[in-house]
């Protein structure tokens, strides 16, 4: 890093330029790690124009979860059904801008909540992913060839529990007919 300042010492670059041209720099670190992180959550679940689908989500995770459940000693064919509690949910990065008033009397300070925006391309604007919540999972039914066994019916309850981190409540496992 000193090299760096030493550096730019040479071309004559005054103290608030570098602390402006470190600033930049960083924000589009910033920038490239959210469109990377971004990028890498929940590319399966995503539909044609970038949208995340709720569907995909459940397709894809009933078959992971079929796999799973399959290969529990005794289990045999395996049926997954889901529901969700909640939806994919994103969370913006925030900013916020002051305003000061100095009135004859007192002094004001308001402070305003904004979206950082970032600008893709020429005309399109997005604002910020920090976050991606994944669905929250409502219940799961499992129906399994080998749940007449109490030993695999309680196999498959706690897998499930595990997997999702919900209660036992929240998971019916029955033979399939």
């Amino acid at each position: 890093m000193n090299n760096v300042l030493k550096k730019l010492k040479t071309f004559n670059i005054g103290k608030k330029n570098i602390v402006l041209i470190i600033s930049a720099v960083a924000m589009l670190l910033v920038v490239a790690l959210s469109e990377l992180s971004g990028s890498l959550q929940a590319t399966n679940s995503l539909n044609e124009d970038g949208s995340v689908n709720s569907q995909k989500y459940i397709e894809q995770t009933e078959k992971e979860l079929e796999v799973i459940l399959e290969k529990i000693n005794g289990a045999g064919k395996v049926e997954v059904m889901l529901t969700l509690e909640s939806s994919y949910e994103n969370v913006f990065a925030k900013g916020y801008s002051t305003k000061e008033d100095k009135g004859e009397t007192d002094e004001k300070k308001e402070f305003q909540e904004e979206y950082i925006i970032i600008k893709n391309g020429s005309s399109n604007e997005e604002c910020l992913v920090v976050k991606v919540y994944e669905p929250a999972i409502k219940g799961v039914a499992v129906v399994a060839q080998g749940a007449d066994n109490i030993k695999v019916k309680n196999a498959i309850t706690q897998t499930v529990c595990a997997l999702f981190n919900i209660s036992s409540a929240r998971v019916s496992v029955e033979k399939m007919s």
